[in-house]
């Protein structure tokens, strides 16, 4: 793998290490979110690939006080971030294990004070090694912590004895607990510890008299419930000088109970950030390529990038303004597409009638409709190479009851013509039927649909997970030089974005089963959900085209439920809430919720990308999707095959056999 590949290749924030200042661009949004003058906790919510752990680890002090951040003053050192992402398998070691004669509360405190007290000393070196010239490593050796020996005698007072002893007991501790019924016990310390540590350097040093040292604590929803709520705690009683934050994965939330008798509240111990939320679909777009580009620029110097890389860092208001203005929008989007050019839907139609195969295609589709109405008319009457995007629904057309063949040819006259008509006129036949009738077309054939290709189209698969736009381009690139050693960027073909969308949801759709403990269920969920609207695909007459969410009519069994907040968490589904006008003219209400399936799994099973058309389930027909066992669903969905006309595969087993392999 060359540079180019590998720098755009790291598409996850453990890839690019806790020094992001040359990685991490600053969102648009980032005016809004306030996180740097927050005197209260935050609670930040999004799905996996949203750009949580990239944020946070940009607030902390690795990268706020990064050797290669040029520009520092004593007010950056008003808020001091450290990173705290406990392992999940050491987590679950501080769970009881048939041991009840210990403070397991205690443990866990003690192995959290000991981590959150070797960082701060640690950001106390970012800061000395930093460009800041008033703290240097000189400053290091003047601090005295002999107060701390109060807690435990042993605890030294010298600053970088005091980071050995801290890191001598964090290896003590992870013995220990991998061997609870050892007799050395460790010496616990309590949370006071280090609220003592930093009280002492803002007492010892006045340029941190101002400083608030924040907590990030990155995948809260992997702590064992006990852990949970003692860190509960801690954001109920968070005070200057030491804040607690939380990020999460949506849906992780569930338990607000504190070890005491009262609970957590939103806005008055908290406030939440949902960061999806600030993804607007332009706003995406941009941020997805200014990452993009900068990640070029980093592997092919000798590309022209439409950015300032050093604007990117930059939260100045101006320049952030600058960066939402429709001049720079329009200059920075228009490379992306010039990059990662699409098809429309007039050039796709235009090549169903000059390829021969596709052309096949559509001959086969309209010869099965008349075989099934008793059409005697020509195919070729029904051919309309001057109007691609009408011919190529013409089968869907042909197929449904209440149009003949004699309607559809007269508003094929009525189109040469150029006349009011159902092709282009207030019916929209073409509107609404032409991307879905496309990709019918496509579907049997053994070659790459340039449906899914294109810069817009691979925002619009990602939905605000920049890892997977990342990986989406990845594989493009890689697919556009894979005869030959990428040199340089070029222009990347349809084909190689194409098979690109394909190879990327092919990848996902297999990762689901590593998504916690429902991993297994939910890789099977997807299977499932996706073979049923590959399914409503396939139908000829595509009277309901492009259905890739669902809602659900009546109650369902909690266990449904749970395993739905479940899919909502892992990013499987998206929620939204469905509203509708009712009374007045401006009065909307909510009327329940549907559930998008995750498009970047439709290129796997060769649906819409688009959020179009819902389908209806009822509480029976989501519980065998859900939690019934194959033979229940394989009936379900061969009762929708029969009602729709569509001939089943040999089994429904092979639908599902290249992801299972």
């Amino acid at each position: 793998m060359n540079l180019i590949e590998d720098v755009i290749s790291q598409n996850r924030a453990e890839e690019l290490g806790f020094d992001l200042w040359e990685d991490f661009v600053i969102p648009p949004f980032y005016d809004s979110l306030d996180l740097i003058t927050a005197r209260k906790p935050r609670v930040i919510v999004g799905g996996r690939g949203c750009g949580k752990t990239c944020l946070i680890r940009y607030l902390c002090h690795q990268t706020q006080f990064s050797k290669r951040r040029i520009e520092l003053s004593n007010s950056d050192l008003n808020h001091i971030g450290i990173y705290w992402k406990i392992d999940t398998n050491f987590a679950k070691q501080l769970s009881k294990r048939g041991v009840d004669d210990l403070s397991w509360n205690s443990a866990f405190i003690h192995l959290s004070v000991l981590l959150m007290s070797f960082e701060v000393l640690k950001s106390l070196e970012s800061i000395s090694n930093s460009s800041l010239q008033s703290f240097t490593s000189d400053d290091l050796v003047k601090f005295d912590f002999s107060i701390l020996n109060s807690f435990d005698e042993k605890v030294p007072k010298d600053f970088f004895e005091l980071k050995t002893f801290i890191r001598r007991e964090i290896n003590h501790f992870q013995a220990w607990a991998g061997n609870v019924r050892s007799p050395s016990i460790p010496y616990f310390l309590p949370k006071e510890f280090i609220i003592e540590l930093i009280t002492e350097i803002k007492n010892q040093n006045s340029l941190f008299k101002d400083t608030l040292y924040y907590v990030y604590i990155d995948e809260f929803e992997n702590l064992l419930l006990e852990q949970q709520l003692l860190i509960n705690t801690w954001i109920k009683h968070s005070e200057m000088p030491l804040i607690f934050n939380l990020a999460m994965k949506r849906n992780s939330f569930k338990d607000k109970q504190t070890i005491g008798n009262e609970s957590i509240a939103e806005i008055h111990d908290y406030r939440p950030l949902d960061l999806e939320s600030y993804y607007n679909s332009i706003s995406f777009e941009l941020f997805a390529a200014e990452i993009l580009f900068l990640r070029i620029s980093k592997g092919d110097k000798n590309f022209k990038i439409p950015i300032n890389p050093d604007e990117l860092k930059s939260t100045s208001k101006q320049i952030l303004n600058n960066r939402k203005s429709e001049s720079y929008k329009k200059n920075v989007l228009g490379f992306a597409r010039q990059l990662f050019p699409c098809s429309n839907i007039e050039e796709i139609s235009k090549e169903v009638f000059s390829d021969s195969i596709l052309l096949g295609r559509l001959k086969v589709l309209l010869q099965k409709v008349f075989s099934s109405k008793g059409i005697s008319n020509k195919i070729d009457e029904f051919l309309i190479y001057d109007y691609p995007q009408a011919g190529v629904i013409i089968p869907s057309l042909l197929s449904r009851n209440d149009i003949s063949a004699d309607i559809v040819l007269n508003e094929i006259n009525k189109l040469r013509k150029g006349l009011d008509n159902k092709f282009t006129g207030s019916t929209e036949w073409i509107h609404n039927y032409v991307f879905g009738c496309l990709l019918l077309i496509y579907e049997p054939l053994p070659r790459y649909c340039p449906l899914y290709a294109g810069f817009d189209t691979f925002c619009a698969m990602s939905r605000s997970n920049l890892r997977h736009f990342l990986e989406l381009c990845y594989k493009s690139i890689r697919n556009e030089y894979r005869e030959g050693k990428l040199e340089s960027i070029p222009i990347i073909s349809i084909k190689s974005q194409a098979e690109a969308a394909k190879q990327a949801s092919t990848a996902f759709l297999r990762e689901v089963k590593s998504f916690g403990s429902e991993g297994n269920k939910l890789h099977t969920f997807v299977l499932r959900l996706g073979s049923y609207f590959s399914a409503t695909h396939r139908r000829l007459t595509q009277s309901e085209p492009e259905q890739t969410h669902f809602s659900i009519k009546g109650s369902i069994d909690e266990s449904v439920s749970l395993f739905i907040l479940e899919a909502i968490k892992w990013s499987v589904l998206y929620e939204e809430k469905i509203t509708k006008q009712k009374g007045g003219e401006n009065k909307m209400e909510v009327e329940g919720s549907e559930y998008i399936l995750n498009p970047i799994y439709s290129p796997y099973f060769h649906i819409s990308y688009r959020k179009k058309r819902s389908s209806t389930f009822d509480a029976s027909q989501i519980n065998t999707i859900v939690l019934g066992n194959f033979d229940q669903f394989e009936k379900f969905l061969n009762d929708y095959l029969k009602k729709w006309r569509i001939s089943p595969p040999d089994s429904i087993k092979n639908l599902f056999s290249d992801i299972t392999d």
